[in-house]
C-alpha cells in the first residue's frame, strides 16, 4: 500500500491531537443563535454544525445581506469561542509529535488539514508548522472536507499526485475526503470512532493510532 507514497495528509483532532472539543455544547450554542435569529434549528439536524451555519445564512438571505452576515461572525465567533477553551486542556496524543517528525526527516511530505480553527490548533500545538509542509484550518478554505477542496489545496501545494498521497483520520468524514480526491486511506480509532463506523467507510487501512503507522514504512524512507 505505501510502497509509491510520498506524502500523508492527516486529520487533526483525534488523529493527532486529544479530541476534547464538546461538540454537544457547541451544537447546543449554536441551535440556540439560530432560534434568535428566527430559524427553527430542527430543519437541520442532519447536518455538522459548520454546513449547519452555511445553510442558516442562506435563509437568512436579504438583499443587504446585514442579518447574514450577523448571524456567520456570530456562529463562528461562538464555534472559536469553544474550541480556543477545550484545545487550553488538550494536548498532542502520545506519540504523534514523532510521528510528523520521523515522516519528515524520511523526506516524506507531510500536510495536516483539519476543519477545527487556527487558533484552537496553535493552542494545542504551536509548531504546528514546523511539523508539517501544509497546514490548512478551515479558515484557509472556502468548503472544508468532506467537500474536496480542503484536500485539493494541500495537494496543489504539496506538488504530489493524489495516488501517491495517504489521507489520515480518526472520522468517517476524512475517509470519504480522501477518496473524494483519489487518496488511500487509513482510518485510526485513537478518536473515539467505532471500528464499525470505520469499516463502513472502507478505508484502506485501520490503525489503532498514527504511530502504528511507523511499522509499515520501515525501509521506504525517501
Amino acid at each position: 500500500m505505501f510502497a509509491d507514497t510520498q506524502c500523508f495528509v492527516f486529520d487533526f483532532d483525534g488523529t493527532l491531537a486529544i479530541p476534547n472539543i464538546d461538540f454537544g455544547l457547541m451544537r447546543r450554542q449554536v441551535d440556540a443563535l439560530v432560534r434568535r435569529y428566527g430559524v427553527d434549528p430542527d430543519r437541520f439536524k442532519g447536518l455538522y454544525i459548520l454546513e449547519m451555519i452555511d445553510r442558516v445564512v442562506e435563509q437568512l438571505g436579504d438583499p443587504s445581506g446585514i442579518r447574514a452576515r450577523g448571524f456567520y461572525h456570530e456562529a463562528h465567533a461562538s464555534i472559536v469561542a469553544l474550541e480556543t477553551a477545550c484545545a487550553r486542556t488538550g494536548g498532542m496524543l502520545p506519540g504523534a509529535v514523532e510521528v510528523l517528525q520521523t515522516l519528515r526527516r524520511q523526506r516524506f511530505k507531510v500536510g495536516v488539514v483539519t476543519r477545527n480553527s487556527d487558533c484552537a490548533v496553535r493552542t494545542i500545538c504551536a509548531a504546528i508548522d514546523s511539523l508539517c509542509d501544509i497546514f490548512l484550518p478551515r479558515e484557509a478554505v472556502r468548503f472544508v472536507k468532506p467537500h474536496p477542496e480542503h484536500l485539493e489545496r494541500a495537494l496543489e501545494h504539496l506538488r504530489v499526485p493524489a495516488q501517491q498521497t495517504v489521507m489520515i483520520g480518526d472520522g468517517p468524514i476524512d475517509i470519504a475526503a480522501g477518496k473524494a480526491v483519489g487518496l488511500k486511506t487509513v482510518a485510526v480509532l485513537s478518536g473515539g470512532s467505532r471500528r464499525e463506523a470505520l469499516e463502513a467507510a472502507c478505508p484502506d487501512l485501520i490503525l489503532n493510532s498514527v504511530v502504528d503507522l511507523l511499522p509499515y514504512l520501515q525501509g521506504n524512507g525517501r
